[in-house]
């Protein structure tokens, strides 16, 4: 059954001046001020997530949960958590917490223990992992330092004999095996069409000149939507290889692909921030998306002007789930959790993917003061 909320009184006061003291004020409102989050609302909502049947919301909440925690109770919850999502989550964000024995515990998920030991950046050759003896198996003996395994997996990955796992080029591309740059943009060539594009874009990111090959065997006769997802890892990207692409393709490419490139551009400061703010009006949701996402990315680097956050917030009230999300991910890069206008949360809010979003990093951005 999902846990209901309780609602304290909300520290208004607490919550506007330090997020003024962090932003400057810049994009906000007294109204805006009075709809955010506190920490004790906060830290119940992410409770609720954790409690969801929902294990994408379980793995938003629990890696919060266990950074604002002293106990290791939300560590082993998370760790034990049935779905591979949520291991996957807390290996991600916290592998220096998991210890031999946790990562060792029977049915732990193998890519969620490769991904803890890259996390790591040091040697897991005491980790005496068995396992079934399956590709992942063979991948985190690989990545604890196991030499046969590192030929065995470098041999896989040329003939694109890699399972379709989300993450798992992340692993690779962290591993430390030698010469797995090259395999990758060899792998690219050969693997089944749903794995081409991430063993290229992992090639690329390790070894420009493979990968740049790579991807160009990739792209040459791919449909609009692995085009598209290759603008996005470039854009993410952001190296100079990168933007030479993105240059090719905003004048190359026709219709979605070269806007999604020129907005790939906003972000990381070529081309005028205008273009993003304009296509948040875009008929086409994904492309609004896009642009809430690349006026994200440019703000890491460059204060967003108060009329960018205008629109942003604006943004937030659009139909599409996906946009709003986008949106306020781009609210709390560039101006912080303060600038989002969250709704006030009562005793029967339900926990979703947005509130999750902005209850997580209002604990992270306060976690000396969290409850």
């Amino acid at each position: 059954m999902k846990r209901r909320i309780s609602v304290v009184a909300l520290l208004v006061l607490l919550a506007a001046c330090a997020s003024l003291r962090r932003n400057g004020g810049a994009g906000r409102t007294p109204a805006l001020q009075q709809n955010i989050v506190t920490l004790s609302v906060a830290r119940g909502l992410l409770e609720a997530a954790a409690d969801s049947e929902d294990p994408d919301l379980r793995a938003q909440a629990l890696p919060i949960l266990v950074a604002a925690s002293s106990e290791d109770g939300w560590l082993v919850r998370g760790w034990l958590d049935p779905s591979r999502s949520v291991q996957r989550a807390i290996a991600k964000s916290h592998p220096e917490k998991l210890s031999a024995e946790l990562l060792l515990r029977p049915g732990a998920d193998p890519l969620a223990v490769a991904l803890a030991l890259v996390g790591r950046g040091s040697s897991g050759e005491w980790l005496n992992w068995k396992g079934d003896g399956d590709w992942l198996d063979v991948l985190v003996r690989a990545v604890a330092g196991d030499k046969a395994a590192q030929v065995s997996v470098l041999d896989e990955v040329r003939e694109g004999m890699v399972p379709a796992e989300p993450l798992l080029v992340e692993v690779l591309v962290h591993s430390d095996i030698p010469g797995v740059g090259l395999a990758m943009a060899e792998g690219a060539r050969n693997a089944e069409d749903d794995m081409r594009l991430p063993l290229a874009l992992g090639a690329h990111h390790l070894d420009a000149a493979s990968g740049r090959d790579a991807l160009i065997d990739v792209l040459r006769n791919a449909d609009e939507m692995t085009r598209l997802f290759a603008v996005e890892a470039l854009t993410r990207e952001g190296s100079t290889e990168s933007i030479a692409w993105l240059r090719r393709a905003a004048q190359g490419e026709s219709g979605s692909v070269a806007e999604h490139a020129r907005l790939g551009l906003v972000a990381l400061g070529v081309v005028k921030i205008d273009t993003a703010v304009e296509a948040l009006s875009a008929p086409d949701r994904d492309q609004r998306a896009w642009a809430a996402a690349c006026i994200g990315m440019y703000s890491r680097k460059r204060p967003l002007p108060r009329g960018v956050v205008s629109s942003l917030q604006s943004t937030w009230r659009d139909e599409s789930d996906t946009v709003r999300h986008s949106a306020t991910h781009a609210l709390i890069v560039g101006a912080g959790v303060g600038a989002v206008p969250v709704a006030p949360i009562t005793s029967q809010t339900e926990p979703n993917a947005v509130s999750v979003m902005v209850s997580a990093k209002w604990i992270e951005e306060h976690l000396e003061n969290a409850p």
